[in-house]
């Protein structure tokens, strides 16, 4: 009878803890977007805002960048810049937005893609897309990316 009183005491403390522990981190999380830097500050080009609007994204930041560094041979620094030019927002949905420039080669293709986009799915996780606001075209168009669980190849 000790014993099991032992027992279920132990689980009750444990089981609290949890508890406790679970409702302080779900009360604490950061949401999405408090993770990411919202700047103030944006070139007011107005036609793309009208081609935003028009899709259904308003606006909610502005231009900025994140620093990057590469090491070549752990001798060799590198440092880069990743350029976010708008932030915006769709419902409760936000994207990274680049608005095409002229010297910007745009490939449509999947290797394409993924060599000009992948950085910005993995500096912003919690993005739920990125935009391209292509002026030449007056075209935005929305970029995705889901990655899969590896696999053997079968060559």
């Amino acid at each position: 009878m000790f014993n099991e009183g032992i027992v279920l005491i132990l689980i009750i403390v444990i089981a609290v803890i949890w508890v406790v522990v679970f409702f302080y981190r779900s009360l604490y999380r950061e949401e999405p977007l408090e993770q990411l830097f919202l700047s103030e500050y944006y070139v007011h080009d107005e036609e793309v805002e009208i081609l935003l609007e028009k899709e259904g994204y308003e606006i909610i930041g502005g231009k900025f960048h994140v620093p990057m560094s590469f090491y070549l041979d752990d001798s060799e620094e590198l440092p880069s810049r990743l350029w976010v030019d708008l932030v915006a927002q769709q419902e409760e949905r936000w994207y990274v937005v680049r608005i095409a420039r002229e010297r910007m080669q745009l490939d449509w293709n999947a290797a394409g893609l993924r060599k000009q986009w992948l950085p910005y799915f993995y500096a912003f996780p919690d993005a739920d897309g990125v935009l391209v606001v292509n002026l030449a075209e007056r075209s935005v168009r929305l970029i995705r990316m889901e990655v899969g669980e590896p696999a053997s190849t079968s060559e």
